[in-house]
């Protein structure tokens, strides 16, 4: 009976240890959003997605999906992004590697034009709170898979 414990007891750490090494490999999502909104709608190759954050914390990940996308793709993105108070920075990376960025500061708006990678159905855009905390945060991404 003990080594059958032993042996439970083994299974259950090393399916935690699977779970936190999956979790770890996600993605860019290091903070939270509190009060978030989204619509999002997309008619062949293109799409576009409304959202809003009441607080942004840290990183967060917007995955926008369209099952048009695959892995490798280029999507052409335009996002626009306003702020109410704090720093946000909105980037894409491109299949190549290379990132496209913009930061927005407290009441202004902002335009972000890159090339994000596709992934399986669906492609990245990170917002991230440059000083760790953000308010008001709208967006409206628009984008054209090739």
């Amino acid at each position: 009976m003990r080594r059958r414990k032993s042996w439970l007891l083994v299974w259950i750490v090393a399916l935690a240890l699977i779970v936190v090494s999956v979790t770890a490999c996600e993605g860019g999502t290091s903070g939270s959003v509190i009060s978030s909104r989204q619509s999002c709608s997309h008619r062949g190759d293109s799409g576009s997605c409304k959202g809003s954050y009441r607080k942004l914390s840290g990183t967060y990940s917007e995955d926008i999906e369209n099952d048009r996308i695959f892995y490798g793709d280029g999507i052409q993105v335009k996002a626009e992004i306003s702020v109410e108070s704090g720093m946000v920075r909105v980037s894409v990376e491109s299949p190549d590697g290379t990132v496209s960025s913009v930061e927005v500061g407290s009441g202004k708006v902002g335009t972000l034009e890159g090339m994000a990678k596709g992934l399986s159905e669906e492609f990245v855009v990170r917002l991230q709170a440059v000083d760790g905390e953000a308010a008001g945060v709208t967006y409206e991404i628009i984008y054209e898979i090739p």
